[in-house]
Order: structure tokens, then sequence, then C-alpha cells
């Protein structure tokens, strides 16, 4: 491996790993195309899907785990929500991986564009009131049945996608009225739980390249602190924004994907 394409690998997990930090989301959908199409930009080979599925895994682990670590000392993770969610959906993330064999990757592309579009219709409605926004960690209250049902149909869409995490903010914020700084921190302690298994399956079956692996893990570590670090000092509507226009992107280049317009 050279220099630059080590360089390349750090600094694409600190972007996945700064999302993290910043927003809540382990930076999974970001981070799939960055490895797959950025390397051979800089003239390195090509990684392959399997292997970039297998570093995306550990990036997402480990962004999650050191920003979750940030936010819970920031105060900022509603730790029953976050078990909760985190349980159910992992749960029902190993029943959608299992049903993703036999659907095919036409279904699984506009389950991503309905995803996607389903969220950005959720973050149109209206945002929880500045009072509603300064509720502390010990006073948040979700009612456990609509919790349930967001959770374990959000870890069916991570099984089939092995991407979704970033459903829980917009589904916490806008429909259950959890504030937005709690919303991303407990977010990120729910992507932890749906990504041990994967990480660790990967890990035991010899699927993860260390050395590209730990490159990018290590950015990812770094950026997630830096995340946190810049997540405190914007306002909860402009984290509202950014999340939203982040998800406006996805949607549009998943929807161009559909539609064959990149083609």
């Amino acid at each position: 491996m050279n220099l630059t394409l080590a360089a390349t690998l750090v600094g694409l997990g600190g972007a996945g790993g700064f999302s993290a930090g910043l927003l809540g989301f382990g930076g999974g959908v970001l981070m799939f195309p960055l490895l797959y199409y950025i390397p051979p930009l800089i003239g390195s080979p090509p990684l392959t899907t399997k292997t970039v599925a297998a570093i995306v895994m550990s990036q997402v682990f480990f962004s999650t785990f050191t920003g979750s670590i940030a936010h819970f000392r920031s105060g900022r993770v509603q730790g029953r929500l976050a078990l909760t969610a985190g349980t159910l959906s992992a749960s029902s993330a190993f029943i959608g991986s299992v049903a993703s064999h036999w659907v095919s990757e036409g279904f699984l592309l506009v389950l991503f564009g309905l995803v996607t579009l389903a969220v950005v219709l959720i973050m149109l409605l209206p945002a929880p009131s500045r009072s509603a926004e300064e509720t502390t960690v010990d006073n948040v209250s979700v009612p456990q049945l609509p919790l349930s049902f967001f959770s374990l149909f959000s870890g069916l869409v991570i099984g089939f996608l092995g991407a979704g995490n970033f459903m829980f903010v917009p589904l916490m914020v806008y429909v259950l009225r959890v504030p937005t700084r709690i919303a991303i921190g407990s977010s990120l302690v729910i992507a932890l739980m749906n990504t041990a298994g994967g990480f660790l399956g990967k890990l035991m079956t010899g699927q993860i390249p260390l050395l590209s692996a730990t490159l990018v893990v290590g950015g990812a570590s770094l950026g997630a602190l830096v995340g946190e670090h810049v997540h405190g000092r914007l306002s909860s509507l402009v984290l509202r924004r950014i999340y939203g226009g982040m998800v406006v992107l996805i949607a549009l280049r998943v929807w161009l994907t559909i539609l064959g317009i990149d083609q």
C-alpha cells in the first residue's frame, strides 16, 4: 500500500467518523460510495464491494463506539430509549439480513429509495419546541409501543440494506418528540448495537482487510471526537438542517439510480 492510498483511507475514515459524532449515524451510507469510488481516482486499484462492505462495517462500529462514549459523557444518551431501540432493532436486523437472501437487488434499491423519501417527508413535520429541546435526559419520556414498532421496522430495513440507522434521529425527533441532541446521542448507541454482531461476524470469518480497516478506523475514531465537539457548538436547529440536507442528498442519489438518470 502506498502513502497516498493510506492517507486517503485515513481521511475517508475521518469523514465518516465526523458524521457519526456530529449527526448520530455511523456514516456507512456515506462511506460506502467514498471507499468504492475514490481510490481509483487517485490511481489505486479499486476495492471490491465485499472488501468495502467489511471496511465500512469496521468503521461504523468503531466510530459509533467512540461517538457514543463522547455523547454519553456529555449527557446526551437516554439509556432506556437506546437499550430498547437497540435490542429490538438488532433482533429484527438479523431477520432482515436472512430474508434479504431471497430478494432481488432491484427490490433492495427501491426499498432504500422509499425509506429515504419517507425520512425526508418525516422531517417536514413540525420540530420540537424550544422548551422541549431543553428537556434533560432524565426527563425524556418516550411511549414504548411506538418506539418498539419503529425499532423493529428500522431493524428490518437495516438487515435488508446494511444501512438505515439514519432513520432513528428523524423518527425520534419529529414523531416521538425527543430533543434533537438526545436523539442524536442515543442513536449512536443504537447504531453500535446494530453493527456489533455484523462486525464480529466479518472479523471472525476473515473478511476484514486488517491494514486498510485499521487506517480507516483510526481516522474514524478521531473524526468522531471532532464531530462530537462541533456538535456541542451548533444549535439544535442547525443540526436538524444539516441532517435534513444529508438525507435529501442521499435520497436524490438513490432515486437518480432507480430512475436510470445517472446511467
